[in-house]
């Protein structure tokens, strides 16, 4: 099994619920096409530095299975340095992923942001990235 991870910028398009949590709807998390990794990424011998380019097929990509197991996901500020389960959750988790679906040639969702501070950098532009780390075989 290999960590990956996908990187994209957040979508503009987000919102504040009358308790103070932000919303960030349309947030692009996946997509089809040629990827690059680093080896070390990928957890592969050699090379730790080289390049791998993977391909990512819309009929993996878009899967109903696969858009089914990232519904709930947690959001992390980061990628924390271990798997997130119930016994790290709440060290972790600051809101979760939910409304996944096609979009294009993206999967794309609402990120739900519970956590006060990575609400302030999201909204402050400090944080703008997504990242989905994911198990693959």
């Amino acid at each position: 099994m290999a960590i990956a991870y996908y990187g994209s910028t957040i979508s503009p398009h987000m919102d504040i619920t009358p308790e103070g949590f932000l919303i960030c709807r349309d947030v692009p998390i996946a997509r089809t096409g040629p990827q690059e990794y680093l080896a070390r990424e990928l957890m592969l011998d050699g090379d730790p530095e080289r390049v791998i380019t993977v391909n990512r097929y819309p009929d993996d990509v878009f899967e109903a299975a696969t858009l089914a197991s990232l519904e709930g996901k947690p959001v992390t500020d980061g990628h924390p340095p271990e798997n997130v389960g119930p016994e790290n959750y709440a060290a972790y988790t600051k809101g979760h992923v939910q409304n996944v679906r096609k979009k294009g040639e993206y999967i794309v969702a609402d990120l739900y942001i519970n956590d006060a501070n990575l609400a302030n950098e999201i909204r402050n532009i400090v944080q703008r990235e997504v990242s989905c780390g994911y198990l693959g075989n």
